[in-house]
């Protein structure tokens, strides 16, 4: 038989998309449809002055084509969200349109209902009531000096400290090990670094169709939790799980975005119910800066202490960061810090300050992206100031257990990640000195560092049915474009028996069988499991049936044509399966990047010509797939090192400029490598993730490559030209002494 585990099969929904055939939620066609547009407030804090929203509400509701205006005023009330997803996730606690205060720039201030959208849109711009300002929180450290109300209530003030992230209580945001003072002798570097508010942008906006049969809610949309967004929208409406039904086939892109409910998605379900008929609710690019969270600011403050060799004695990580004031997320940038080097000595903490801000949320590597930016760079500071090279000194640091649980490691190449990725590097020919290389006139420089993300998985659960023509399987998860559909087929065929073309696989729907967040990098490990589980379940039921079937896939295909009803009904079921054994050797993966830029000090571009990554993920269900992940984290990180900030103004914290992403030509020239060594301790596929790990360390990379080109050690991101950019005279004396 051969094996389709470890193959590059083509996606099972590539052609739909390369042709035009797949349909997003902005593409269900459904009769009797009508349109409704979103109006946002435009000031940081204050209330809205009531008899001016009625009159401008008023105007709005005879403009031509309107059948209805949602605001505060008249909006049907809505519940607060279960206590279980607003304590530990960042679910606003506060329901849309649910009083006259205003928390942040594009909070929800109404819904306009029309027959067309063009109608929704112009009538949407008449409403643009007077305002009541008040002085607002626009940064963490503002924060820092606001009293904490101390209250339980839905709006909250101050700063907190987090004890775990998200649900994860073992994921400790404050800890520490080991001596209460960092030692008093040997080699010290201590640095703060800020990362600055990235988007998500995903090519996908946001959108949702929500309809009403008699009490029954059927909500098409953009989501990757339809499981946690039918509990979250039940809650809402204060309506029964089962009257709810969540359809989301594809998804267009999310990177954290489309990982539960947003506010619009209960709106629209009302809207549906005031007009009585089917309403589809798309928001703007500019309101998926406002509306679908995104990564928050952080200030990071990295002290390590080392002897004289490299081997680190002491690391304090600590982090301030940013959320709303209606919802709880902390970013969570020093989990790497507690079990990436080997440090007798460790200090963790994580503050979050309440602003007058849009919630944030997790984005691709949430904590490890901007946390390895941080630490990876204060490692290549420690290796300078040790005078050991840097890949030597993340190896001499690599622990042998995870310290953060004393427990081993179920699996861990890290340090082969470092070797090989610096052999297919050429990393013995860099010059250690910055300033070292010219070509073309540019400054070019190379740099390293490490990568790494949880191996996770969580409960799910898996349907087959069986039919003479073949075996589909089935399961509440989503497919966001990474091939999770082409993933799962693979696993099910191999634990069947079967051939890839007579096996199906389906999702997004939340009527099939459980699956958690399509997020922090779980699906294949998660679901997987699942398959796998019901494919070997449904091999042993079908060798009851027909015994002496054997290993030929086309014996098990002809066994199906032939079977009679009582056999496929048989064949026709759930299987579920569980978490990991938390008593276990913990999962964790490990990579290595490694870059090459050029810095042209005359304007401040800075190029990415060349990559090589290496990475230990467990076992590659399908090469091309991984590959393809790891350079679109690549890429990702990219965007987050040299282009991606959200401009805002710092007085009325309202949208300016542009957002700048990678595009085609900042690509530069990949080799990506797996070591490809199965976990069987986190799953029985013997997978981890792969979605977050590869935008994790990308900046710090970056960042150390410009140091070693031009010596300037940069620890604010994104890096902008003007960083970079020499002085006319300096420029000139550089020229002289250094010919190309």
């Amino acid at each position: 038989m051969n094996a389709a585990v470890g193959r590059s099969v083509t996606r099972v929904e590539g052609r739909d998309k390369v042709t035009g055939r797949a349909v997003y939620t902005a593409d269900v066609a459904v009769p009797d449809l009508v349109h409704a547009v979103l109006v946002q407030t435009d000031v940081p804090h204050g209330r809205v002055l009531e008899d001016s929203l009625r009159a401008v509400t008023e105007t709005a509701a005879a403009a031509p084509g309107v059948l209805a205006v949602l605001t505060p005023l008249n909006c049907p009330a809505l519940h607060p969200p279960p206590r279980d997803l607003s304590d530990d996730l960042p679910l606003e606690r506060r329901p849309p349109l649910a009083d006259l205060d205003v928390q942040h720039v594009g909070q929800h201030l109404a819904v306009l209902v029309a027959d067309t959208l063009e109608n929704a849109t112009d009538a949407a711009t008449l409403v643009r009531p007077s305002y009541a300002t008040r002085p607002a929180v626009l940064s963490a450290r503002a924060a820092l000096d606001v009293a904490d109300d101390g209250g339980d209530g839905a709006v909250r003030h101050g700063a907190y400290r987090p004890d775990h992230f998200v649900k994860l209580v073992e994921e400790k945001l404050q800890d520490r090990r080991g001596p209460d003072a960092a030692p008093a002798d040997g080699v010290r570097v201590a640095s703060r670094f800020t990362t600055d508010v990235n988007a998500h942008y995903p090519i996908e906006l946001s959108a949702t169709i929500a309809s009403w049969d008699g009490d029954r809610l059927l909500v098409h949309d953009a989501t990757r939790w339809i499981g946690g967004e039918r509990h979250a929208l039940a809650a809402y409406l204060g309506m029964p799980e089962d009257d709810i039904r969540i359809l989301s086939p594809l998804v267009g892109g999310a990177f954290g975005s489309k990982s539960f409910l947003w506010m619009h998605v209960a709106l629209c379900a009302v809207a549906a119910r005031e007009v009585g008929r089917p309403v589809k609710l798309v928001l703007t690019r500019a309101q998926m800066f406002t509306s679908t969270g995104h990564r928050p600011r952080t200030e990071q403050d990295v002290d390590l202490v080392a002897a004289a060799d490299g081997t680190i004695a002491s690391t304090e990580h600590h982090t301030l960061t940013e959320t709303s004031t209606v919802a709880h997320f902390c970013e969570p940038a020093g989990l790497s810090a507690r079990l990436l080097y080997r440090s007798p000595r460790l200090v963790v903490s994580h503050t979050v300050g309440r602003i007058n801000a849009p919630t944030p949320c997790f984005m691709r590597g949430p904590g490890e992206a901007p946390g390895l930016f941080a630490l990876e760079v204060a490692m290549d500071e420690l290796a300078y100031a040790t005078g050991v090279d840097p890949v030597a000194l993340r190896i001499r640091n690599d622990p042998r257990v995870d310290q953060a649980s004393g427990r081993p490691w179920s699996g861990k190449h890290a340090t082969q990640c470092h070797a090989l990725g610096a052999d297919r590097f050429g990393w013995s020919a860099r010059p250690p000195a910055p300033r070292s290389w010219r070509r073309r006139g540019v400054q070019v420089g190379w740099g390293t560092a490490s990568a790494t993300y949880p191996g996770r998985r969580m409960p799910a659960s898996c349907s087959v049915t069986t039919t003479a023509d073949g075996v589909h399987f089935a399961s509440a998860t989503h497919e966001v474009g990474t091939g999770v559909r082409t993933v799962m087929t693979q696993i099910a065929a191999d634990a069947a028996g079967l051939p890839l073309d007579a096996v199906g696989f389906s999702s997004g729907d939340s009527s099939f069988p459980e699956a958690p967040y399509s997020g922090a990098s779980q699906t294949t490990a998660t679901v997987g499991s699942a398959v796998h589980a019901a494919a070997t379940e449904w091999r042993l039921r079908l060798d009851r049936h027909r015994p002496g079937l054997g290993t030929d896939p086309a014996a098990l295909v002809d066994a199906l044509r032939n079977a009679d009803a009582a056999t496929l009904a048989d064949l026709s079921f759930t299987a579920s399966s569980g978490g990991p054994d938390e008593t276990g050797p913990a999962s964790q993966s490990f990579g290595a990047h490694f870059c090459e830029v050029e810095v042209d000090e005359s304007t401040g571009r800075v190029t990415v010509t060349r990559w090589v990554a290496v990475m230990d993920c467990g076992r590659v269900v399908n090469p091309r797939l991984a590959r393809n992940q790891v350079m679109g984290g690549i890429l990702f990180g990219l965007g987050m090192a040299l282009l991606e900030r959200v401009p805002t103004d710092p007085t009325t914290a309202q949208l300016i400029g542009e957002y700048y992403v990678p595009t085609h030509a900042d690509v530069p020239e990949f080799d990506v490598t797996f070591v490809d060594s199965p976990d069987y301790a986190l799953d029985p596929v013997g997978v981890r993730g792969i979605g977050e790990i590869g935008a994790c360390g990308v900046p710090a990379a970056i960042a150390n490559a410009v140091f070693h080109a031009t010596g300037r050690r940069l620890r604010d991101l994104p890096i902008t030209c003007e960083q970079l950019m020499v002085p006319f005279d300096e420029a000139i004396a550089d020229r002289a002494e250094r010919p190309e």
